[in-house]
């Protein structure tokens, strides 16, 4: 009986196919992408639609509507787009156009005017937009700067002046609009600005600073919600590929699906569990694969994907002890931390024993390159190369703050163990390859001021008895460290 009730589920399933859950993003979307106002800011607006609208298309999750379909559909109802537009006319817009969204920008605010440039002193570097100026404006600097020099009117120096370090401002605001129900549903806001050039060089400046936050604000509107159509040990597929924009290095959240429960005579959704993270490996042109680097709970097939719109970030703290003595708390920013090769920078703080069996501090930065030897079972093994460049403290034989570099190589063996779906704890073992300290120095008054009134300073050697007899620091023998790991995601 039992036999039969299994084969007649699986004849059911077959003949009765599941389909997708309605939140996976399967198309792009259809968008339009107007202007709010034209009487005002109307060629600022035209240029800030046409950046919005490449800008949509580059992401590769929407079918943007071309504005001369949407010109002529305007001209044949004889819409004006002389003034604001009216979510009502959006739903007609977008109804004609077979829009599902419309992007309505507004320019809140732009404005140019001429400032007067830094003194020499105020900023000793010239401006940056001299590396990237385009050939007219390079031309139209040097002939308003030869016409400074030859005239001898004071204003119209200062005329010139302005005329040629515009700057120029801009805010707009943005909605996404539903063109079915005419209801706002999502904002974001845009706003950049620049200082430098005559004012067509410095709008388009003050435009490219736009154009770079624009690709993420919309790829907030539109995040893409997949599906693991397959687990094959740490790789995985995924329901979305270059047909929505997905490039390799994207990261993706697993979890399980949402459950419905009703709870005093209303139904309401309750959020799946979040399982791993997921990194993209390689993209198809409607599905792609990706490489589990990190989970908490068992990833299985049909659960969701969400599109992570930043990448995770990772910091650690640890403390490490030698034979020496030697101490030490270094705090880590990992860069690229869930890839084959990945880095840090470094902060350090620690004592260690010189040659005269005297304790001294050091404080220092520094970085790390470390490469992932191993991953699986909740654990990592690495090694890594440390590089930390110290300033170490003292006091010499007639009692002066003496300070010294030191420079300390290391390799290091690390064992990282996953204690949460945030944090890793992890054991290392280093040895330090090479020691380079330097002379033991300090500071002292010269009895001269500088420019500005200021005591002026020189390094001298510190005094050791007998002479030639300063501290060393040779640290020996494996220094073992514990660090706590923090994620963020």
């Amino acid at each position: 009986m039992k036999n039969t009730l299994i084969i007649f589920i699986f004849i059911f399933s077959i003949g009765f196919p599941q389909e997708l859950d309605e939140d996976i993003t399967i198309d792009k979307k259809w968008l339009m992408i107007l202007p709010a106002s034209q009487e005002k800011h109307g060629p600022v607006a035209d240029k800030v639609t046409s950046i919005i609208a490449d800008a949509a298309t580059s992401v590769g999750r929407f079918k943007v509507i071309d504005r001369n379909l949407v010109d002529e559909i305007l001209e044949e109802q004889a819409f004006q787009m002389s003034g604001i537009v009216s979510d009502e006319q959006v739903v007609e817009f977008g109804e004609l156009a077979a829009a599902e969204e419309a992007l309505i920008i507004n320019i809140v605010h732009f404005g140019q005017k001429g400032v007067p440039k830094p003194k020499k002193g105020d900023d000793d570097d010239k401006d940056d937009d001299d590396k990237d100026e385009t050939l007219f404006s390079w031309v139209v600097k040097k002939t308003v700067t030869a016409a400074v020099d030859n005239t001898k009117s004071a204003k119209e120096k200062r005329r010139l002046e302005l005329e040629n370090n515009i700057h120029t401002i801009i805010n707009a605001n943005v909605r996404l609009v539903n063109v079915e129900t005419g209801v706002s549903e999502k904002s974001f806001k845009l706003g950049a600005s620049h200082t430098g050039g005559n004012r067509d060089a410095s709008l388009e400046k003050a435009l490219s600073n736009l154009t770079l936050q624009v690709r993420s604000k919309l790829k907030e509107l539109y995040m893409i919600t997949s599906e693991v159509m397959e687990v094959d040990g740490k790789i995985i597929s995924i329901l979305s590929g270059e047909n929505l924009g997905l490039e390799k290095g994207d990261f993706f959240e697993i979890a399980s699906k949402d459950k419905q429960k009703t709870y005093k005579g209303r139904t309401i959704t309750l959020p799946g569990k979040t399982r791993g993270l997921a990194r993209i490996t390689e993209v198809g042109p409607d599905a792609s694969k990706a490489k589990i680097v990190r989970k908490w709970r068992k990833v299985k097939e049909g659960h969701k994907a969400y599109e992570m719109l930043t990448n995770p970030y990772i910091a650690d703290l640890s403390l490490s002890y030698g034979p020496l003595p030697h101490y030490d708390l270094t705090g880590k920013l990992l860069i690229n931390p869930l890839g084959f090769i990945s880095g840090s920078l470094n902060g350090h703080f620690g004592f260690i024993q010189d040659s005269r069996d005297k304790m001294d501090s050091y404080l220092g930065i520094g970085g790390s390159l470390d490469f992932n030897l191993f991953s699986g079972f909740g654990s990592t093994i690495s090694t890594s190369l440390d590089i930390p460049f110290c300033l170490t403290f003292t006091k010499d034989d007639e009692n002066h703050s003496v300070n010294s570099g030191l420079v300390m190589p290391a390799a290091r063996l690390n064992l990282g163990v996953q204690v949460g779906k945030h944090w890793d704890l992890v054991l290392s073992m280093k040895n330090i390859l090479h020691t380079n300290d330097q002379d033991w120095t300090y500071s002292v008054k010269t009895g001269e001021k500088d420019d500005n009134g200021n005591d002026e300073t020189e390094r001298v050697d510190a005094v050791w008895v007998p002479k030639n007899s300063e501290p060393n620091i040779v640290p020996e023998g494996l220094i073992f460290s514990i660090s706590l790991r923090r994620y963020w995601f």
